[in-house]
């Protein structure tokens, strides 16, 4: 007899841009937690998975062909039920912003749902040298690459991402190695990783949700990355306080509002340009190229007196990347 609880699978189909938002409304409401069948333990029971297929070698949608679902499981019965229906108001709330479809419910068993998700994670080049991987998978990189492995379940930024490919491209060029970084909403932890493999020291990487900030030390410790204050340091925060070095590099890969609020420091907390260096860059992304949101960005940043360096863009994304002046 069967004795393994069946799961209930919820997956919503979505366009690229909007995955990572359906995702952190999966873990929200089903955040992850553990099960325990037959003795077993240590098999995820909630938080969300994104499953992408049709992207090239760099990260890039081939037309036609690329397809974005998002998943989450959970048991069945009242609580189960009591998740789904939570799921579907967040939705319904979200379509107001992207068009989201109704979410698709099924049952299946845990042993395929362990490694039914994993079926569309392939590893994905972002950049010029940044090599996304599955933690499972086995890749031979080239000599320059930067090989930051992922746990995909883990629904805190993947790389898929337009805003996270644009913040991974923009530490290639601005890392400088032996100098410090500041990964401020660090999510799973792929730029403050990207960020130690390319040199940065130390790296000091912050998230206000606890899910974001296990999830990040997971991942530096599958990157077999200590967290050693020298080199990581994550911590759960938002502008850290009281950090004595002068950061060459920050960066904020959120929304171009939460970003607006940092930079202007409401609420009480650090202004996000405070512990920036004198000559160091600060990296701006999740902003949307509709409305008024670079310009507001833009002038949140002027009023810390950071002046503006570059713009990046993908499909509907914008990364702005702004200096703190040296004194003459």
């Amino acid at each position: 007899m069967n004795r393994h609880p069946t799961l209930l699978e919820i997956a919503v189909e979505v366009d690229p841009e909007a995955a990572e938002a359906v995702a952190e409304l999966f873990s929200r409401y089903n955040p992850p937690v553990d099960w325990n069948a037959e003795g077993r333990t240590g098999e995820a029971g909630g938080g969300a998975v994104i499953e992408a297929t049709g992207f090239d070698d760099f990260g890039r949608p081939i037309p036609g062909e690329h397809r974005v679902v998002v998943k989450t499981y959970v048991r069945p019965g009242p609580g189960g039920q009591a998740i789904l229906r939570r799921i579907r108001e967040g939705l319904a709330h979200l379509s107001a912003i992207w068009p989201v479809p109704e979410p698709t419910v099924r049952a299946l068993q845990p042993e395929d749902w362990t490694t039914a998700w994993k079926r569309h994670f392939v590893p994905m080049r972002v950049g010029r040298r940044v090599l996304v991987v599955p933690a499972w998978e086995e890749v031979t990189p080239e000599p320059e690459d930067v090989l930051v492995r992922l746990e995909p379940g883990m629904a805190f930024g993947t790389g898929l991402h337009p805003s996270t490919r644009l913040c991974l491209a923009a530490l290639e060029d601005y890392v400088c190695p032996g100098r410090p970084l500041l990964d401020v909403g660090t999510g799973s932890g792929i730029l403050a990783i990207a960020g130690v493999k390319l040199g940065a020291r130390p790296v000091v990487a912050t998230d206000i949700d606890p899910l974001a900030v296990a999830a990040a030390q997971e991942n530096a410790r599958r990157n077999r990355i200590p967290e050693d204050p020298d080199v990581l340091c994550i911590q759960q925060a938002s502008v850290p306080s009281g950090w004595t070095a002068r950061f060459a590099l920050i960066v904020a890969n959120i929304l171009a509002e939460v970003l607006v609020g940092l930079l202007d420091g409401v609420d009480d907390n650090v202004p996000l340009a405070e512990p920036l260096a004198p000559g160091g860059h600060l990296v701006l992304s999740g902003i949307l190229d509709e409305g008024e949101q670079v310009s507001q960005v833009l002038e949140a940043a002027a009023r810390q007196g950071l002046e503006w360096v570059e713009r990046r863009q993908e499909e509907d994304w914008v990364a702005l990347v702004v200096r703190r002046p040296v004194p003459s």
